[in-house]
């Protein structure tokens, strides 16, 4: 008896190593995760070129005005624009860690029908000024700077938005908060953070969800000072309604959680459509079935941006 009580202060002294451990590491992460540095960034570009945008324009043919405009609270933001000839523009909003040049194909493919296409970097992305990545709790800033911008060259211009993942949240959440987006589309979204931690925490540190997940989404929430569902389309999504939505999701998809789309649709007002594809993965439409994505995209935007012949 005398030993089993000897080894308590050892069995305490361990557990109070595990957690400081599992802290550290959890902290560290939940840093990683919410930053995304110039340095890092810059050096992608030297690494690999053909992944600068001005290449990825030159290879899809399309013809756009490279931009900066500032944001209300000061962000420098890089953007690519190419007017419309029918009186429609559409902003697409690229996923974490990317950056405008994800969206070029789908922006080409757009431009031919007449539309407009704005394609920033976001804020801690690309060529844009910061570091810290919010999931929308700034990033609403820079769509709303877009917006000024395209309306006040032309106020009659019709919107729509157009996002993957990450972007495809952002997409959602700033629609329902601006009467001018007449319909969006979101490419696999995520319901909400806390929804989808589990699994982007394994597949972009490796760590087990368990228990690093609830600790990273605490403790990224601490650094950026923000609710993470102040940020989760899943509580406003509502709120779009009447104008359309149009949501894709692939059933293997392996960085956000595909059930999360039957929440969003379900808490959706109408009019909206889903697309469900339970062979893809994450953000595969565009690539793995490129005609019927045309098709549907296109079709979606004429029928609810409306925009002249």
């Amino acid at each position: 008896m005398h030993f089993f009580f000897s080894l308590i202060p050892l069995v305490v002294v361990g557990i109070i190593l595990l957690a400081a451990v599992l802290i550290t590491i959890s902290w560290r992460q939940a840093r990683k995760l919410t930053h995304n540095s110039w340095q890092n960034r810059q050096q992608r570009y030297l690494d690999s070129p053909e992944l600068q945008p001005l290449h990825q324009l030159e290879q899809y043919r399309l013809d756009a005005e490279s931009l900066e405009l500032t944001t209300a609270d000061g962000e420098t933001l890089s953007l690519l624009y190419r007017p419309s000839r029918n009186h429609a523009t559409i902003i697409l909003c690229h996923g974490y860690k990317m950056d405008c040049s994800e969206m070029i194909p789908i922006a080409a493919m757009l431009e031919r029908y007449g539309y407009g296409v704005a394609l920033p970097d976001l804020r801690s992305h690309g060529n844009s000024s910061g570091e810290k990545i919010y999931f929308g709790y700034h990033e609403w800033q820079d769509i709303e700077t877009i917006v000024e911008f395209i309306l006040e060259r032309h106020p009659q211009e019709t919107l729509g938005l157009f996002g993957n993942s990450m972007g495809g949240a952002l997409a959602l959440c700033y629609t329902a908060r601006d009467p001018r987006i007449s319909a969006v589309i979101a490419q696999s979204p995520y319901a909400s953070i806390a929804h989808t931690i589990h699994q982007s925490v394994h597949r972009f540190t490796g760590l087990p969800p368990f228990p690093f997940a609830t600790l990273i989404n605490y403790f990224a929430q601490k650094q950026l000072k923000f609710d993470s569902a102040a940020v989760a389309p899943l509580n406003i999504i509502g709120a779009i309604s009447p104008r359309a939505i149009l949501l894709m999701m692939g059933g293997q998809d392996q960085v956000v959680p595909s059930d999360g789309i039957f929440a969003l649709h379900r808490a959706a007002g109408q009019p909206v459509e889903l697309w469900y594809d339970e062979h893809l993965d994450h953000v595969e439409f565009y690539h793995q079935h490129p005609v019927e994505f045309e098709r549907r995209v296109s079709e979606f935007f004429a029928r609810y941006l409306h925009p002249s012949p």
